[in-house]
């Protein structure tokens, strides 16, 4: 029995949402929300949106992770359905490389397919295989509904991993994604900033979940890495507990709890 997605609504940020969002409404008006995952840099913004902290976070693209794993759209219906929006593929000059990127004048859109993806589902843009996201399976099987409304008052719906699939995605790109590290493990640190129930991640935890967070951590361990110092000085030692119990939860008999500020008499 196919499970209901949660559905989130998400106040705009002070300020209303800036260059790319009104490119990203756009696209999620123009494509059902069960067809793509908002993936990246304007997913992690979301979430840090979601829970009330300051958006930081600087990105001018929009990053779509494609469920073709549930045969919901497939590779060229996609290029079909930005070109009628007027994107046009970038062909690279290494013909071995996978298509992904879309532009349409300065504005860019990243699309993307989930690893072990089933063979007969991967079908080819412009002739060549679409680029496969890390961990992406899980990532676009932990996702739920987002309603934003726009700063013209229309109201959008988005699909976007919950946080246990946004911080393994994040974890997965920290180990295999050489070209920036560091913005890979400063999204991490927001992300654990938004985790309120790290237990429940855990109970949740399969696979390859422990080791991503595990590389995290590692990198991460210090209170003074810059991760940790961009955000607010109250939610820097909690964020660090949440990664700290995700990592080593395997070592400790008895989980301590996190104690947020207030919480003390």
């Amino acid at each position: 029995m196919e499970v209901e997605r949660e559905t989130w609504t998400i106040e705009a940020p002070a300020g209303g949402w800036a260059s790319p969002w009104p490119q990203c409404m756009e696209l999620a008006a123009a494509i059902p929300s069960d067809q793509w995952t908002l993936v990246g840099g304007l997913m992690v913004q979301l979430h840090a949106t979601a829970a009330g902290l300051p958006v930081s976070r600087a990105t001018t693209d929009v990053d779509m992770g494609l469920h073709i794993e549930t045969e919901a759209t497939t590779a060229p219906r996609m290029q079909h359905a930005l070109r009628a929006l007027g994107y046009e593929i970038e062909h690279s000059l290494n013909k071995d490389a996978p298509a992904h990127r879309f532009l349409r004048g300065k504005q860019q859109v990243d699309v993307m397919i989930a690893d072990h993806t089933a063979p007969r589902n991967i079908t080819k843009m412009a002739g060549r295989e679409p680029f496969q996201i890390e961990v992406g399976t899980q990532a676009l099987q932990r996702t739920v509904n987002v309603v934003i409304t726009g700063d013209d008052g229309v109201k959008t719906q988005l699909s976007i991993p919950n946080l246990h699939g946004a911080l393994v995605l994040k974890g997965a790109a920290y180990m295999t994604d050489s070209r920036d590290r560091g913005r890979h493990l400063d999204d991490a640190a927001v992300l654990c900033a938004c985790i309120k129930d790290p237990y429940a991640i855990l109970e949740a935890r399969h696979g390859s979940d422990r080791k991503r967070f595990k590389a995290l951590f590692a990198a991460l361990e210090s209170p003074t890495h810059h991760g940790w110092m961009q955000l607010e000085e109250s939610k820097r030692q909690v964020a660090h507990d949440v990664l700290r119990i995700l990592a080593t939860a395997d070592k400790m008999s008895v989980l301590p709890p996190i104690v947020r500020l207030g919480d003390r008499d």
